[in-house]
């Protein structure tokens, strides 16, 4: 896209799937949202085999992938199969809140395909595992980690989307 800016970078977002959680990253811009696939677990598979047999082969069927968002080609990333795009116009709704147990926050964005088809992605936000060990060296707690986090990705999408739009669609919970 022409005249696309980046925001911001939410370094992990884990998305359920039917065969096991995805992790993604999402490189956010002014136009649109790329989650791009830095780890599918085959965890679908592992319970179908149950027990140890089932957990080595989730752990061997786990591939992660790793970019350099900061060089990487926006329209590449977005065009790469394993990924997904939202576009800023697109979008309905999105949902930010604490989870009912434990200190993760649930994401959901609802928004419609170009065929108008309404789609939601239901993640949870979970701090990357670096930045979780750091905050907990510094004698933060695992809670305020957490809600730090949400803040984040709350403040790149304040920064991403149009104060008007972000008012009628946006919902955080924290």
């Amino acid at each position: 896209m022409l005249d696309e800016k980046k925001i911001g970078l939410i370094p992990r977002i884990i998305v359920r799937g039917a065969m096991g959680p995805k992790e993604y990253a999402v490189l956010v811009t002014d136009k649109r949202s790329i989650f791009v696939l830095e780890s599918s677990s085959k965890a679908g598979i592992a319970g179908a085999l149950g027990g140890v047999i089932g957990a080595a082969v989730a752990q061997a069927a786990t591939s992660r992938r790793t970019f350099d968002y900061e060089n990487s080609d926006l329209d590449a990333l977005a065009n790469d199969p394993k990924n997904f795009t939202v576009p800023h116009q697109s979008l309905e709704r999105m949902e930010m809140k604490k989870g009912m147990i434990g200190p993760l926050h649930q994401f959901n964005i609802h928004y419609k395909t170009e065929e108008g088809k309404g789609k939601k992605v239901k993640g949870q936000l979970s701090p990357p595992p670096e930045l979780f060990r750091q905050r907990k060296k510094e004698g933060v707690s695992g809670g305020t980690i957490h809600h730090d986090y949400a803040t984040k990705v709350q403040e790149v999408y304040q920064r991403a989307l149009p104060a008007t739009i972000l008012a009628s669609i946006a919902v955080w919970k924290q």
